[in-house]
């Protein structure tokens, strides 16, 4: 039996390109390291972007154990060109949300980068208790692909942009991978003392 723990990154700056934790986002991943050392945590892996990085550094600290870091892990879009607006970055975000094998101009589409997330998953079977740090989209993409919609319905939110679903920084989502799947958390937030979407 494998758990996982999808944790997303911290709060990070609002900007195009590769965005660093704010001061609250490092505060969140200290906590989040703190809660998950209740537990046997044997690797950190993270997303290779600054953000999801500074997280597993923090998280990786608190833990006393190394981190590495995996491709497979980025998110299905990320605002990487400043040329391109936030308005038209979230349309396209949007877009990829709710038509799961639209490829939208910037990345993945959903369906793909759940799958890319659980390859990466399924190639680690024979560790008890993983940490993978990534993104929010990447995390739910994942989660859609393994227990459909209907599970995760909470989290769907109205936002200007369009219909989205709602992860909050650092939050967890706890996955026990047994011959049935478990979803044990999802979007848990309880251990943070500033949280933020």
């Amino acid at each position: 039996m494998t758990t996982i723990y999808l944790i997303r990154h911290g709060q990070k700056e609002i900007h195009a390109g590769n965005p660093a934790l704010t001061k609250i986002g490092v505060n969140q991943a200290k906590e989040t390291g703190v809660y998950l050392s209740q537990f046997p945590i044997s690797k950190i892996i993270s997303s290779p972007t600054k953000r999801t990085i500074e997280t597993a550094e923090n998280i990786a600290q608190v833990l006393n154990l190394p981190y590495s870091s995996d491709n497979d892990l980025v998110e299905r879009m990320d605002w990487i060109d400043p040329s391109v607006s936030r308005d038209e970055f979230l349309q396209e975000w949007v877009k990829s949300t709710n038509n799961r094998d639209y490829v939208p101009k910037y990345g993945d589409s959903s369906r793909d980068a759940g799958k890319r997330v659980g390859k990466l998953i399924n190639k680690m079977t024979t560790d008890n208790h993983i940490v993978l740090v990534t993104h929010g989209g990447a995390i739910l993409d994942y989660l859609r692909n393994l227990f459909g919609d209907k599970r995760i319905s909470a989290l769907r939110k109205h936002y200007n942009a369009g219909d989205d679903y709602q992860m909050n920084n650092c939050a967890i989502n706890k996955v026990i991978l047994d011959d049935e799947p478990t979803l044990e958390l999802l979007n848990f937030i309880e251990h943070l003392s500033n949280n933020s979407e």
